[in-house]
């Protein structure tokens, strides 16, 4: 009897549906699930329909997949497939998830839905479970092969991802996106042959190839080689992204900034609100913001599984956090819109999972970069970048579509409350000579360029009882980079190999070196101040470009300028004097530690009031109506005490 009311109300359903009845149609199938119908994958995936059709995703999503769990695999597949496409439209990852693999394993033929699910699964940083769905990429397309790129990079599995560009390059040896790629993992393994060629092409940057591989190549990409100004400010791949959304800013009416004598509404723009090397600098002076006269809201499109350690954070900032990463870009420009935001601060820029078209989208009345991208972020609708007078003198400011709010002492922001103190540690703790003397460098591997690897071979050859201390992580790095050493005349029994440690643990060891060196053109930026903290001098040269300036700034915000060298030979010296005088090294070392919690470098309170001051100033002129203009923060007094009970 049930079955007969079942099927009568399932008729009538469908025939609804079918007359575009919808309320009706879905009245109608509910009470045929009520029947009995709630196994029937038919009925379920008729509701999927009414759904979609009423404009329902996230419900027919659902349906589609319950329909699945109770249909054959052939109508599965389809049901699937359907399922996986509304959650996508959706934001419904977790469904996307939950479903993914089996769509894919029963639409074998569908590549595109393979690079669908498969890139939810890289988004949620779930890696492994990529790889059923990698064979069935296509690899003549380059989003997908991007896909395959990233994955095995992230994996570090790079024999597997050269033998994909090579194979893929036997065929297409002109490919722009694959030489590109090819390049990229070249400076992962420290492949310098390849690097070479890559940097010897880019002497000429106008050459036909050689200006398709920059505008094809990340901003992040061109920053590992390029020390030109000119150069970088040129368009990358990412501009080229947000050509859409920026159409959308132009005419665009701003918001009128608040009133005078109202609180400034600050609006920080990320995914990177959790225990990302951004907040490892700037949670505390984020935290520190005088909430008298500003407003801070931090609009966060951090994945759910990263975004758990916000609950360590302070109070105050956790009550301000507005998840945005469910809504569209419009929808979330929308938002902040709501919010009244005056400033709209992007701490992304050109880095992996930005959502600039937000910022495009947004009628905020100032829009800012800070922090997470060392240079101009072309294709983007800013008026400031935040920066210091070092890392971009007066002779960046044409290089720049932002106009430059320098902070006077440095641009970075540390903290000091929760980053660990150095703990005793031995050399022999980390496989270190007690006898040697002891170069180090922690950076990045990638950042080795050939530029860096020959000063490096200089500084070694000139101190030739000297060893060098490297973090390098992955085998085919290490195997390559003894291998150049080898080749330039170094013995490799004078390179150690620094392991993975917890990053307290790590900080404790950094002052068993003796000297750090520095990379270039991309500095160490959070790894150099990291040094500095733990009380190991670095040694840098001062480059052309904001990434290639970057430990200068830190430097000079310490108190320690004469690390900074103007020309290689400079740099020689200064590391052959330090390890020849070991009187003037220890001076050094006990000036590092006693500006600890004097200079400006670890003081985040201070370097808080200026931004703060920084940000009056855009809101001054904004209220004023006039455009943005560059500004030089002043700088507040000098401290005479330090800023921390902790100081030693």
């Amino acid at each position: 009897m049930e079955a007969k009311a079942m099927k009568k109300s399932f008729e009538q359903a469908l025939k609804e549906y079918q007359a575009g009845r919808l309320p009706a149609a879905l009245k109608f199938a509910e009470k045929a699930m009520a029947e009995g119908g709630a196994n029937h994958p038919g009925l379920l995936a008729l509701i999927g329909n009414i759904q979609f059709k009423s404009g329902n995703r996230t419900a027919a999503a659902e349906a589609f997949a319950r329909a699945a769990d109770k249909a054959d695999d052939k109508a599965a597949a389809g049901y699937l497939k359907l399922a996986v496409t509304l959650a996508q439209a959706a934001g419904l990852t977790d469904l996307m998830l939950a479903v993914g693999v089996r769509a894919v394993k029963l639409n074998p033929a569908d590549p595109e839905l393979a690079f669908t699910v498969a890139s939810a699964f890289f988004t949620r940083g779930r890696w492994g479970d990529m790889d059923p769905m990698l064979e069935r990429l296509d690899r003549d397309n380059d989003r997908h092969m991007a896909l395959i790129v990233n994955h095995h990079r992230l994996m570090s599995r790079f024999d597997a991802l050269y033998a994909e560009l090579d194979r893929a390059l036997l065929t297409r040896p002109d490919d722009l996106f694959l030489n590109v790629s090819k390049f990229a993992v070249a400076r992962e393994v420290l492949d310098f042959p390849t690097i070479e060629r890559h940097e010897a092409l880019m002497r000429e940057p106008d050459a036909p190839f050689a200006a398709g591989l920059m505008a094809r190549e990340p901003a992040l990409g061109r920053i590992l080689w390029c020390d030109d100004e000119a150069l970088n400010a040129r368009p990358s791949q990412e501009a080229s992204s947000y050509a859409a959304t920026l159409r959308s800013a132009t005419g665009r009416t701003r918001r009128a900034f608040s009133a005078p004598g109202e609180k400034i509404r600050i609006g920080y723009l990320s995914n990177d609100f959790h225990g990302h090397a951004t907040m490892t600098l700037f949670l505390e002076a984020m935290a520190a913001h005088d909430l008298e006269r500003f407003d801070v809201t931090l609009f966060c499109y951090t994945e759910r599984h990263s975004a758990a350690q916000q609950a360590a954070w302070p109070e105050h900032l956790r009550a301000r956090i507005v998840p945005v990463g469910h809504l569209s870009d419009e929808a979330a420009a929308a938002l902040i819109s709501e919010h009244r935001t005056d400033i709209l601060v992007d701490l992304k820029g050109h880095t992996m999972g930005a959502r600039l078209g937000i910022v495009n989208l947004s009628d905020a009345p100032v829009k800012v970069t800070y922090l997470g991208f060392p240079g101009s972020v072309t294709g983007v609708e800013l008026d400031y970048a935040i920066t210091d007078p070092i890392i971009t003198p007066d002779s960046a400011k044409p290089f720049y579509a932002e106009k430059l709010c320098r902070l006077p002492e440095t641009y970075q922001a540390n903290n000091w409350r929760t980053r660990p103190r150095p703990r005793p540690m031995e050399r022999g703790d980390v496989g270190l000579p007690e006898d040697a003397f002891v170069f180090a460098s922690f950076n990045a591997s990638y950042k080795i360029t050939p530029s860096t690897l020959s000063l490096w071979v200089a500084v070694l050859s000139a101190v030739p009882d000297s060893l060098l201390w490297i973090l390098c992580r992955s085998p085919e790095a290490r195997r390559n980079f003894t291998a150049a050493l080898q080749a330039r005349g170094v013995d490799p029994a004078r390179l150690i190999f620094a392991e993975n440690r917890p990053y307290a643990e790590h900080v404790s060891r950094l002052p068993l070196a003796d000297l750090a060196l520095d990379t270039r053109p991309w500095n160490g930026h959070t790894t150099t101040s990291d040094m500095l903290w733990a009380g190991l001098p670095v040694l840098a040269t001062r480059g052309r470009t904001f990434a290639s300036r970057v430990s200068a700034s830190l430097l000079t915000a310490i108190g320690l300028p004469e690390l900074i060298a103007e020309t290689d030979r400079d740099l020689v010296d200064k590391a052959v004097m330090l390890a020849r005088d070991p009187y003037a090294l220890t001076a050094l070392r006990s000036r590092l530690d006693a500006a600890r919690f004097t200079a400006p470098l670890f003081d985040n309170e201070r370097f808080c009031r200026h931004l703060e001051r920084g940000f009056e100033a855009m809101a001054a002129r904004a209220r004023a109506g006039l455009a943005p203009e560059h500004i030089d923060v002043e700088p507040l007094p000098p401290r005479t005490t330090p800023f921390s009970g902790e100081a030693s």
